[in-house]
């Protein structure tokens, strides 16, 4: 499987990579300075009584659109660049742009002119409409609205010390190299293939193997190694690997707390939803308790069956066991999943990184009408004269079209290796957004996937299922960035509680039996030179008929349908476990009765007590270690950045993924009318007009829990209701 070819070159010149760590602080640096100059000219020169959207808001947008094309390029550089100096430099960057957007946003005189635009010169335009409502909120939020001078100040200071603490914990998790040393006895489990990638020790560790707690590596030893121990030392490893985080953690959550009281909100969660579709935490919180109700049991009969499960195995060894831990649960559901083998071969086989991509690819651009166009490093040299276009020999770089009109979209690129410094989970990141230019051309996005596969030297990467659907969820962001088409770049991004939805939406199409069938591809069929490398992993005595055992180049329809339907079930249940978990605690932490309840908050145990509850199963606690055998709260990544009371966006998602999906696509997968339409009453609109807006259009009708509970295999009644 190959990729498209580039078949002439795009009209819009890609972003460059030649930073230089002076260079990106001197660029933000004008950047900052530019945006103050037109502030500086805008309240000098307009009065709130004779200010309009055209004189007073108008030149904000402007500046805003110039500076999208530069202001996240700079800032990338902190999450992917192999140089520490530019990661560094770039981390400053980021302090700058942040700092700044303080001061802007506390301007009392921008602040008048903006609230007087709100009384007096509403546009009828929408998007312009929207978005002089979420300028004017921001405004509010950064406390233009305190009257007592001393609170204003203090709040300013709170603000400053809330995005030094995000930068600070952000930068221990970029930097973080933990691990264990671990023996070959240790890893028993663990397959050679997973063997052959660790570091092994010498003089003193000389038998021991480097597991670092980053994804790639220990995400397996949770899953496969037999022994107990090892999992119960690697998961504790894991939940404490960021003691340093610790005080950090506990003193933005207290500090958002009391900036959101100043503000006049009763906690931070009332002030974060209020610019959210769902506009309180009420709605939230008790959406979060009906889902719990209704799915702890069903968590509670998967923990016994995964009890069960261990019950067997520890037996069978001669280990019998008869209480079963969080540490215990992904081996035990590894187990359980054990029927993921296909004719011999492990389904991973069937999806290679770069062939399963193209298929991908290749089945959204029948949907939307996109059409990926790889463009090679010759090409790469030719359209930038030498210059760099990527930021790494490994990235894949794409000229994305729209295949009906030939009008080019935009960049996409993708960056799938781990290395040193590197953003260590997966995520989408939006360089440059679309915007309207005053010629009247559009100015095009670009758009990244930072993921972590392992790369091996002499094999080919293989995909597990899960790593298959993440990539359909982060491909998922990807295409809702680029088929965006607002007139402001601001416009470009939804709500939280809304940003997951499309991507929760793209992955259910891989667990559509058609879709799974045609994304696999054996990667022994792909090359000549792959056939060699997988007969090679063959026991020796199967070499001589290699030949005759060859795997279907496809999975077989009984495979696929056998792994369409253990999409539903336990692997479901498991999943929305884990999101209301961290949605729970997310609300939890940022809604306190009073600022006093929180400072006597254990934040430590609150995770443990409520990840015990919902799991329905036990940890450190109950072997002795008391309820802060672990911090999770630590490394949970999503709240220290933007979504703090706002992860229930994934359960919510979630739930608006699934109606989309019902109403636009259940029927007939790859109905192109369908796509079409998907792409132009949801993707295209981006964050232009309100999301419930988007979505009740979309529908028809407004969004309800039950296919929610369909999907969770729970019994719905006459009594599902609507969100809004």
């Amino acid at each position: 499987m190959v990729f498209n070819s580039l078949h002439h070159p795009p009209p819009q010149s890609p972003p460059i990579f030649d930073a230089t760590p002076e260079s990106l602080r001197n660029d933000a640096r004008a950047l900052a300075e530019h945006t103050q100059k037109v502030w500086n000219e805008v309240v000098n020169t307009v009065e709130p009584h004779s200010a309009t959207f055209a004189n007073a808001i108008e030149p904000i947008i402007r500046d805003e659109n110039t500076k999208s094309t530069s202001m996240r390029l700079l800032r990338f550089y902190a999450s992917t660049s192999p140089s520490k100096a530019l990661r560094d430099a770039s981390n400053a960057v980021v302090t700058l742009f942040t700092d700044s957007e303080v001061e802007l946003f506390a301007r009392a005189d921008m602040y008048a002119l903006v609230d007087a635009v709100m009384a007096q010169d509403l546009p009828s335009n929408g998007e312009a409409c929207d978005y002089l409502e979420k300028l004017h909120r921001r405004f509010w939020q950064n406390g233009c609205g305190i009257a007592d001078t001393a609170v204003k100040s203090h709040f300013e200071s709170c603000q400053k010390r809330l995005k030094d603490l995000e930068r600070e914990c952000n930068k221990n998790l970029h930097e973080e190299k933990t691990g264990l040393w671990l023996t070959r006895e240790d890893l028993k489990g663990l397959p050679a293939s997973f063997m052959s990638r660790l570091k092994e020790g010498e003089g003193e560790r000389k038998g021991h193997f480097w597991v670092a707690t980053k994804v790639p590596q220990s995400n397996p030893v949770m899953k496969h190694a037999i022994l107990e121990a090892t999992r119960k030392k690697m998961f504790y490893t894991i939940q404490n690997r960021m003691p340093e985080n610790a005080p950090l953690f506990r003193e933005l959550v207290l500090l958002r707390d009391e900036t959101a009281r100043m503000l006049g909100y009763p906690n931070h969660a009332a002030l974060k939803t209020s610019s959210k579709m769902v506009k309180n935490p009420e709605t939230v919180t008790s959406l979060l308790f009906e889902i719990k109700d209704r799915l702890v049991p069903r968590g509670a009969e998967y923990a016994r069956e995964l009890l069960e499960l261990k019950r067997n195995e520890t037996a069978a060894r001669g280990a019998a066991s008869d209480q079963i831990f969080l540490w215990d649960q992904s081996y035990y559901a590894q187990m359980q999943a054990e029927k993921e083998k296909a004719h011999g071969a492990e389904l991973s086989e069937y999806f290679e990184l770069h062939t399963t991509l193209a298929k991908l690819l290749q089945m959204f651009e029948h949907m939307f009408a996109t059409c990926f166009e790889i463009i090679t490093p010759e090409q790469q040299r030719d359209l930038s004269d030498n210059r760099p276009l990527i930021w790494h020999e490994d990235v894949l770089m794409f000229a994305v079209f729209d295949s009906e009109t030939e009008c080019f979209i935009g960049y996409a690129y993708f960056d799938f290796y781990p290395r040193e410094g590197k953003y260590t989970h997966v995520g989408h990141y939006s360089l440059q957004a679309n915007f309207l230019q005053p010629d009247g051309t559009r100015f095009r996005a670009s758009s990244v996937l930072v993921m972590n596969y392992n790369k091996t030297a002499n094999r080919p990467t293989l995909l597990s299922l899960e790593d298959v659907r993440k990539l359909f969820h982060e491909i998922g962001h990807l295409i809702h960035a680029l088929c965006t088409e607002t007139n402001y770049a601001a416009s470009q991004y939804v709500d939280r509680d809304f940003i997951e939805a499309p991507s929760l939406m793209f992955e259910q199409f891989f667990w559509q039996a058609r879709h799974i069938k045609d994304v696999s591809f054996h990667y022994s069929h792909i090359s000549p030179h792959y056939k060699e490398i997988w007969e090679a992993s063959l026991p020796e005595e199967q070499r001589q008929s290699a030949h005759a055992m060859q795997p279907e180049a496809q999975l077989q329809d009984d495979v696929v349908a056998a792994m369409a339907k253990s999409s539903s079930g336990w692997k479901i249940v498991r999943e929305q476990l884990k999101d209301v978990f961290f949605s729970m605690f997310d609300m939890t932490i940022h809604t306190p009765k009073s600022h006093e309840e929180l400072e006597a908050m254990n934040l430590a145990e609150v995770f443990n007590r409520l990840k015990t509850e919902i799991y329905s199963l036990p940890g450190g606690e109950a072997i002795g270690d008391g309820w802060e055998w672990g911090h999770g709260e630590t490394v949970f990544r999503n709240v220290i950045n933007n979504y703090d009371a706002g992860y229930y966006g994934y359960v919510l998602g979630r739930l608006f993924a699934l109606e989309i999906f019902k109403t636009g696509f259940e029927k007939d997968t790859l109905s192109m009318e369908n796509g079409r339409r998907y792409r132009n009453m949801v993707l295209r609109v981006g964050g232009s007009q309100p999301e419930m807006k988007t979505l009740t259009d979309y529908l028809g009708h407004s969004p309800s829990t039950r296919p929610y509970f369909e999907y969770l295999g729970i019994a719905t009644g006459d009594d599902e209701h609507g969100l809004v």
